[in-house]
């Protein structure tokens, strides 16, 4: 699992540093230039999910995701190693489903194409099925090790 952290962190570093720089342009091309660029906010609309949805999927990797910690930290261990697993199942449950909706819906506007980039619609929407998919691997994973993310060994057994 610590391949995808790898590659996840540069991925999402990637998207980060091309929505400040899609930014920098934007504001110099409006207001030095006086000439907005017509890509720009639909740029960085769909670099912003793709980094919303692959960020969401590096956090719980992590075991970085919100959660409330102080019920599950006060249960004897057995009960705490029941409960997080339930958690996952039920995690496991949602993604199950988004990633079945995220990929009909990529489906149904793969043809489709953007006003400003001229670029498939499915592109934006893809993010969810991948960024689910990669929590979801990632879910499968904790199940089988037992294990609540990769650095974080709050709960040793």
């Amino acid at each position: 699992m610590r391949i995808f952290d790898r590659l996840l962190r540069p991925f999402l570093i990637l998207v980060v540093l091309l929505i400040f720089l899609e930014v920098v342009l934007e504001v110099a091309s409006r207001f030095i230039f006086h000439n907005p660029l017509p890509w720009g906010a639909e740029a960085s609309q769909t670099l912003l999910v793709w980094m919303t949805f692959v960020g969401a999927a590096a956090a719980f990797l992590r075991g970085e995701h919100i959660g409330i910690e102080m019920l599950v930290e006060r249960l004897p261990r057995t009960a705490r190693k029941v409960l997080i697993r339930l958690n996952v199942l039920i995690i496991l449950a949602f993604l199950g489903y988004g990633i079945r909706s995220g990929c009909r819906v990529v489906a149904r506007v793969w043809d489709d194409v953007t006003a400003s980039l001229q670029i498939s619609a499915g592109i934006l929407y893809l993010a969810l099925p991948v960024g689910f998919g990669l929590m979801a691997l990632f879910g499968l994973w904790m199940l089988i090790t037992g294990r609540e993310g990769l650095e974080t060994e709050r709960h040793p057994s």
